[in-house]
């Protein structure tokens, strides 16, 4: 497996590894955004926006101290999707975000698994209480996703400021007591 960033964690569920996203996966992720996979996001990107989206990613992680994982099979370094805490400028509280990178890879539970793994992370060793998740409102697997995960729509919660997030449905997490029971 290929080292992750310095001062990252490692993190595991049953089936996968999660680590931060690093310089190693910038090419597996310019490939990803620049795939009509990533429509609810803002994409597909140019190769120069993806790019730069990629390397914000790993910036993140320096400027917060946390950030997106990649989602690895246990026992390989293949990035198959992300999974993370994200808030960059212009968000108002965290967002848990997640993307599985293949249609391979769908249906078969990684994005609730590792969802999950995140969201005990955030209130575990963070010390969070509140997550959102912000999703398309087009993008019907994302909204079952969410549901799925225990979460209800937030129609009080304040968008990021930009432009292109109005009509972005903002699904709030249960706290840390509700997602432990």
């Amino acid at each position: 497996m290929t080292p992750h960033l310095p001062g990252t964690p490692v993190l595991e569920t049953d089936r996968f590894t999660l680590r931060a996203f690093g310089p190693q996966d910038v090419d597996a992720g310019v490939a990803h955004l620049m795939t009509e996979r990533t429509k609810y996001m803002g994409g597909p990107f140019s190769k120069a926006d993806a790019w730069d989206h990629c390397c914000g990613l790993i910036g993140h992680w320096a400027v917060r101290g946390y950030g997106l994982f990649v989602i690895c099979p246990k026992g390989t370094d293949e990035a198959i999707g992300d999974v993370g805490l994200l808030m960059p400028e212009g968000y108002h509280e965290p967002e848990l975000g997640w993307g599985v990178w293949s249609l391979d890879y769908e249906g078969k539970s990684i994005a609730y698994e590792t969802a999950l793994a995140m969201r005990t992370h955030a209130y575990r060793d963070h010390g969070w209480t509140t997550l959102v998740s912000y999703v398309d409102p087009d993008n019907a697997r994302s909204i079952a996703l969410a549901k799925r995960l225990g979460c209800t729509l937030d129609p009080d919660a304040k968008l990021p400021d930009l432009p292109e997030w109005e009509g972005t449905l903002t699904f709030r997490h249960p706290g840390p007591e509700e997602a432990a029971a």
